[in-house]
């Protein structure tokens, strides 16, 4: 009769949400682990991702995201009414921020379920897949650099866009040779040749310290018969 008492009790203390207890300590391990194991995603993602978007920037989420959805969990797993409600609040919400590109949404979920393991105090679980999947990244990233031998691989590229008319004489050659110091990655990715302008599309990389530098002898290449354009991660120039 007594464990039939605190079954109805503890059942009550689950669909009313009263008397939660938190274990404190379990909790404070969890946020940290989350704000270690996060900030490991954010490096990967730096490091190995082939996303052409300004990745500083997307990756500053990944910390307070896997913290947020760690303090949800470890909230909503005592109560069915709360789990029920996070669901209304969810439904109301609206995220309007587009995501890009695949990896992104990938990482994203990375980041969602370190919080999620965490939040559930399933602390090992949590820490060997991060490793796990970090590994696999770093090993599949280092396969397509040596894949692509003909020029160092670095994802973290820009592009630049040259569009000479058939009645200049530069050629591509030459413009090339010009700017090719400032690059640590240059590659070469679509060119389309017509009967009045010649247009040819790279993937490039360059140290920010030469930025400057860049621009100054960009605008000393450009002429009437010749246009640049650059696109960065943040903006565009022309």
């Amino acid at each position: 009769m007594e464990d039939q008492n605190i079954s109805t009790k503890q059942l009550e203390n689950f669909f009313l949400n009263q008397n939660i207890e938190i274990n404190f300590t379990n909790f404070f391990v969890a946020l940290l682990l989350s704000l270690v194991l996060a900030y490991i995603v954010k490096f990967t993602y730096i490091k190995v991702s082939r996303t052409l978007n300004d990745k500083e920037y997307f990756s500053e989420t990944f910390v307070p995201l896997a913290v947020i959805t760690t303090l949800v969990i470890t909230v909503i797993k005592f109560s069915l009414a709360l789990s029920l409600g996070l669901v209304g609040a969810l439904s109301i919400v609206r995220f309007r921020a587009a995501i890009k590109e695949p990896e992104e949404l990938v990482y994203l979920f990375f980041v969602i379920a370190i919080g999620l393991a965490n939040g559930a105090n399933q602390f090992l679980l949590s820490i060997v897949s991060t490793i796990v999947i970090v590994l696999f990244l770093f090993i599949r990233s280092n396969l397509v650099s040596k894949k692509n031998n003909n020029f160092e691989f670095n994802s973290d590229v820009n592009i630049i866009s040259i569009n000479i008319k058939n009645n200049s004489e530069t050629n591509i050659d030459e413009i090339i040779n010009k700017l090719k110091p400032y690059f640590k990655y240059l590659k070469l990715k679509s060119a389309n040749l017509d009967d009045n302008i010649r247009s040819y599309i790279f993937w490039y990389n360059i140290e920010e310290a030469k930025i400057e530098k860049f621009l100054k002898d960009l605008k000393s290449i450009s002429t009437n018969d010749i246009e640049i354009s650059i696109y960065s991660k943040t903006g565009a120039y022309e």
